[in-house]
């Protein structure tokens, strides 16, 4: 027995040969439609069958005309896992302006609806799990967005419009990303970037003026280093796992807030990788002894100052720069930080709450 099953949010429609199956579409429990069987055992034509197909088709219609109904009215609006191309013709029938939340999650959308963009109390927007790969300049007037969630998708530029957003999480995870706009220095207010699982081969300049970010996560990408601006955020989570790093910045040890580093999968030579999983505090002490070194190495071989050295030394004696001794006393405070090693960390997500 043949049976064909439309799934339509939380209604399911069916038909077989049973002699019930019939009665949810044709609305009577004597009706029956059969696909298949032999000479003579199909009972539904080709005008039967166009029927069933208008009577489905609208049924998905008047199912979208109360989700939007119940967003006119609730301001939030859900179209996750519709199946969706295109944003819904019938959302012109009624007053979306107030909407705060849309899911657009898991459909077939190619790009993002400029009709969204039109939604200026938008608060969150969720459009995971689709097949976006370009993003309209219309965005920018979301004046009111905070959370935006494009993971999943086929993205290979993200535009610059985004960074004037006032946005505090952005999700970025598994495109096709080479690189994040230069702008993106701009989002003051941003506390959670991720951006994992791209082909990112660099970060863009001014990284270190995102002052609230908290939460950074590189994993799985193509970056070679960490510039050192990186070193000046208040970071608490960074997962720079699975690159192609062999060096941290000696800076990295000056992170105080750091509870959480995630180097897993990297060429890392210094620190070399057996030491990094030993935990954060291991990593830290080695990037001082390494600084330390690199400071001898600058007042020569011989470990008596070069005259450039001397001339700086002069300086500090004035108190324009910090002298020798106030630079190693620096040094042993950060050497005493104390964390969680946070070896083993996986998935962890900065925002509380996750979509899906």
């Amino acid at each position: 027995m043949a049976v064909a099953c439309l799934k339509t949010g939380s209604n399911q429609f069916y038909s077989s040969s049973s002699s019930n199956a019939g009665s949810i579409l044709s609305g009577t429990s004597s009706s029956s439609v059969t696909i298949g069987g032999g000479s003579g055992a199909s009972s539904m034509n080709s005008t039967g069958g166009g029927a069933i197909g208008g009577h489905l088709q609208s049924q998905l219609t008047r199912s979208l005309e109360r989700i939007l109904e119940d967003a006119n009215l609730s301001g939030e609006l859900k179209l996750s896992g519709r199946k969706l191309k295109d944003f819904p013709k019938a959302a012109g029938k009624f007053n979306l302006s107030d909407t705060v939340i849309a899911d657009l999650s898991r459909n077939r959308f190619c790009e993002l609806p400029e009709d969204i963009t039109s939604l200026a109390f938008l608060e969150r927007l969720l459009v995971f799990h689709n097949t976006i790969r370009s993003i309209p300049d219309t965005i920018r007037g979301l004046h009111s967005l905070t959370y935006l969630d494009l993971r999943n998708n086929q993205l290979a530029v993200l535009p610059r419009e985004i960074c004037f957003l006032p946005l505090q999480v952005l999700l970025l995870s598994n495109n096709r990303l080479v690189t994040l706009p230069d702008e993106l220095g701009r989002m003051e207010e941003l506390t959670e970037l991720d951006a994992a699982c791209n082909q990112i081969t660099h970060l863009p300049p001014r990284m270190g003026d995102l002052r609230n970010l908290r939460s950074l996560t590189l994993r799985n990408n193509q970056l070679v280093y960490l510039p050192r601006d990186l070193t000046c955020l208040q970071l608490v989570f960074l997962d720079v796992s699975s690159n192609r790093i062999a060096t941290l910045p000696v800076e990295l040890r000056l992170m105080s807030s750091l509870v959480d580093l995630e180097l897993g999968n990297n060429p890392l030579t210094s620190p070399p990788a057996s030491l990094c999983v030993r935990g954060l505090v291991h990593v830290f002490k080695y990037l001082e002894t390494a600084a330390a070194r690199e400071e001898k190495s600058k007042t020569g071989l011989d470990g008596h100052p070069t005259l450039r050295r001397s001339a700086l030394s002069s300086k500090n004696s004035s108190g324009s720069l910090l002298d020798g001794t106030s630079r190693n006393r620096r040094a042993h405070v950060d050497s005493g930080y104390s964390t969680s090693d946070g070896g083993g960390f996986e998935g962890k997500r900065w925002s509380q709450d996750d979509p899906h």
